[in-house]
């Protein structure tokens, strides 16, 4: 058995994945929050608490007797933390919806170059980017930064933590707009024309590897053995788009009947949706806005172009606001009533889900309201016209990029593989099919745990 923590900007999960037949199937130890605490000072992570919530699955699953073979960790993308001389935090890890990165891209690229980045580092250029992030901490805190030893990404952090390894992979760095993944090393010149620091920056994990064996302090806390722990899937979109590709596996993944890569569109859908084209390499420079689409490294270090698209965000944002009024808020519920307001002029409005007022509101639906009134279109007044709003403008999203990568690989691109938890969402899918001409085939809601496992049965051979 081995135990996979994949873990959203909303909710963590730990999963146990076994082999039978040949094949990975999934069974669910818990499930816990997950947020950015947004306080006058920003938003900010409870990393301490995630890892405490960690610890309670791995003595979950030792209680109960599972043998085990290795533990890994995959997270979203970009985030980071400092340590200090001593392997000791400096401070709580900054969210990527924190309000100071406003602006941050358009300041980045005014010293560098759009176009020179995203040839160097193959990253989408936004604000949330973690260049964007580190630049402006060495704006806005440089005697924070003077006393790092180490900077760390999330699941770099928290694996840290269970075996003392400091160390990053290559799915999670190429998300990070300062690496050279071609080159296989840091894009140093960038950093340093920024003036960062690049002697904090860790080493890369460019495979599935075993990082180490969980320290003493965590086997006491769990009741767990010197159990190996795996990097080389640190990115859930890179832990779950490897599970399309022969690299980790297709049989292994349950994916071998799915078409060929170069046939078909994959989007990993759940607080962002991110949809992607299996790629050789990059494309002629220029042929991609770096503003719309970059480059991402696959487990086995291949390379897939994407675009970051907002997803459920919108959704559960709403659906919180509309819990704290006690309206039925269960997905049958909502799904159901957007089905029924199809054809209502209150739920005809096409949003643009990357409007920057959809990035950190208070209220989700005042923001969808606001956003209507500027753009001319109708407001919705009920959940179900919110419902079917938001779901329309997410498949009108998805076949806007389908037909941009269809130009710009000359592909035809005839599937559309819906992996993720908004995979589960059957209307959702049938708006997207009808608007991108595609024939959408389903994949499973936790792919990301799948490519996690898959990665530490390559590493432990």
């Amino acid at each position: 058995m081995y135990l996979a923590f994949d873990l959203g900007a909303t909710s963590g999960r730990a999963i146990l994945g076994r082999l039978h037949a040949g094949r990975i199937e999934l069974e669910e130890v818990s499930r816990f929050p997950n947020g950015p605490t947004v306080t006058d000072e920003g938003a900010f992570w409870d990393i301490e608490g995630l890892f405490a919530a960690m610890l309670e699955a791995m003595a979950k699953v030792a209680a109960a007797g599972v043998n085990l073979r290795s533990v890994g960790i995959d997270t979203w993308g970009v985030d980071f933390a400092l340590l200090d001389e001593a392997g000791e935090l400096l401070a709580r890890p900054r969210a990527y919806r924190d309000p100071r990165l406003a602006g941050a891209s358009r300041r980045v690229a005014e010293r560098i170059g759009a176009q020179r980045l995203q040839d160097r580092t193959g990253s989408m250029h936004q604000d949330h980017a973690s260049l964007c992030q580190y630049f402006v901490l060495a704006e806005r805190e440089p005697e924070l930064l003077a006393r790092a030893a180490m900077l760390l990404f999330i699941p770099d952090l928290l694996r840290y933590w269970l075996c003392g390894e400091k160390a990053t992979d290559i799915t999670f760095v190429s998300t990070s707009q300062m690496y050279d993944v071609p080159g296989r090393q840091w894009a140093v010149d960038i950093l340093e024309e920024l003036g960062l620091r690049t002697d904090i920056l860790p080493p890369v994990h460019t495979g599935p590897a075993v990082a180490g064996v969980l320290g003493p302090e965590v086997r006491a806390r769990t009741g767990l053995g010197g159990l190996p722990v795996v990097a080389g899937c640190g990115h859930d979109t890179g832990a779950a788009f490897g599970t399309c590709l022969p690299g980790l596996g297709r049989e292994l993944c349950g994916t071998e009947d799915l078409p060929p890569p170069d046939e078909m569109v994959v989007i990993s859908s759940g607080t962002w949706s991110i949809l992607g084209v299996f790629v050789d390499g990059h494309l002629p420079s220029g042929t991609l806005d770096p503003e719309l689409f970059g480059y991402e490294a696959n487990p086995d270090g291949s390379l897939r172009v994407i675009r970051n698209l907002t997803g459920a965000w919108l959704l559960e944002q709403c659906r919180r606001v509309w819990g704290e009024r006690g309206v039925d808020c269960s997905y049958a519920a909502l799904v159901s009533a957007a089905r029924a307001a199809a054809g209502n002029r209150e739920a005809s409005a096409i949003l643009d889900p990357q409007w920057d007022g959809f990035m950190h509101p208070a209220d989700m639906t005042a923001a969808i309201a606001e956003y209507c009134r500027q753009s001319g279109q109708p407001v919705p007044q009920t959940p179900g016209q919110f419902v079917h709003v938001i779901l329309a403008s997410l498949a009108e999203s998805y076949a806007q990029t389908v037909a941009m990568l269809r130009e710009k690989t000359g592909r035809a691109l005839k599937y559309l593989y819906m992996m993720g938890g908004m995979s589960r969402n059957r209307y959702l899918n049938e708006l997207t099919a009808e608007r991108a001409e595609v024939e959408v085939i389903v994949g499973p809601a936790e792919a990301a745990a799948t490519g996690n496992v898959a990665v530490q049965v390559q590493a432990l051979g």
